[in-house]
């Protein structure tokens, strides 16, 4: 996965930010949630990087994406793609520099490794890049490393691997940064809990695709050693309040809730609050994790309790409707077009109608 980088970072608490409640009830309905998507390549640097020009980007299969640095690699720092599985790689080229040409890499080595532990070098690097001929080589690990400290920040624009298989590129480039400052005795935890975030984004992006959305590259998680409520979201920024966290170790759920506020991206002031949450706790829980075992009281539910509930009731919907229902939902909210009679478009009949159908499920 690309690397998680421990910054200090000041966390923006947007107007409307979403945050994860405590005492939402528990819902129901049983399908075993998917594997998430592992991703073919994890990229990483050993130098911090600037802005949204994360790791990933070098492998994406973009031509207008690319690495940088936030500042000058030093000798022996090094820019690393590790394959899932070893592959026989034909091929290497990897272009330096942004597409105006800057910030090149000049004193660098381009090397690989069948098992991560013992490198050789193929190439070095010169204007414009590096390229190698391996012969079907196997390789589980390419690496770019640095021979001298470079006098500026650099780039890198794109690997091309000419494998057996095919190494599909990285769909969604993501760093997640990390600042544990206030609670480093919680360190293990909070990277556990970055690690569950980089490893289901790829699933919960492909989830809540919509045309012409493109998820951000970057989470900040900033953990704070208090107990002022469970967590918060504000554009890319998470807020966790460890008194919560160490209270309920196993809560790596509530992380991965505010990362899909980060990932629905939702802007518009008038999508109703039941449904942003509801649509988060539905792709947390039938898509991330199982779904709570309680059942609901279908005499004491509305569609507007969120949470759990709304989640649950979309869950149903989903199955006995639309299968695409959370994504179409999702796609609107995004864009700011959401209308409660969305749901007569798209199931035939209008919300009320629907949850009380819904609620005679559960009473059966």
């Amino acid at each position: 996965m690309s690397r998680i980088m421990v910054l200090a970072a000041a966390i923006l608490l947007m107007a409307g930010a979403a945050t994860y409640a405590a005492d939402a009830p528990a819902a129901y309905v049983p399908p075993v949630p998917p594997p998430p998507l592992v991703p073919p390549v994890a990229a990483e640097c050993s130098v911090p990087t600037s802005g949204s020009h994360v790791p990933g980007c070098a492998y994406d299969g973009k031509a207008d994406t690319y690495f940088l640095s936030a500042k000058p690699p030093k000798t022996g720092d090094t820019f690393t793609l590790t394959l899932t599985e070893p592959v026989k790689i034909k091929r290497i080229e990897v272009a330096g520099g942004d597409p105006d040409g800057k910030n090149t890499v000049a004193a660098a080595v381009l090397e690989t490794s069948p098992d991560g532990k013992e490198f050789g070098k193929v190439a070095a690097f010169g204007p414009g890049g590096a390229k190698a001929a391996l012969g079907e080589k196997p390789v589980k690990v390419v690496r770019i490393r640095f021979t001298s400290d470079a006098p500026g920040p650099v780039a890198i624009r794109e690997f091309v691997l000419d494998a057996k298989p095919a190494v599909p590129v990285i769909k969604y480039p993501l760093e997640v940064r990390l600042d544990f400052s206030e609670v480093p005795d919680s360190r293990d935890w909070c990277e556990k809990a970055g690690k569950a975030v980089e490893r289901w984004y790829p699933t919960l992006c492909d989830y809540l695709a919509s045309d012409g959305f493109t998820p951000s590259k970057v989470i900040n998680i900033t953990f704070k050693n208090d107990d002022k409520g469970i967590a918060a979201t504000g554009g890319s920024n998470i807020t966790c309040h460890m008194g919560w966290f160490k209270a309920h170790p196993n809560d790596i759920g509530a992380v991965v809730h505010e990362s899909i506020h980060v990932i629905q991206a939702y802007h518009s002031r008038s999508n109703p609050g039941w449904l942003v949450e509801g649509i988060d706790d539905y792709v947390r829980f039938w898509i991330y994790e199982s779904p709570p075992k309680r059942r609901l009281d279908p005499n004491r539910i509305k569609y507007t309790d969120s949470y759990q509930v709304t989640g649950a009731f979309l869950a149903w919907a989903v199955k006995a409707y639309d299968k695409d229902l959370v994504r179409k939902l999702n796609a609107a909210c995004r864009r700011g077009e959401y209308k409660d009679g969305l749901f007569k478009t798209l199931t035939g009949k209008d919300l009320d109608a629907l949850f009380e159908e819904f609620k005679k499920s559960l009473a059966k």
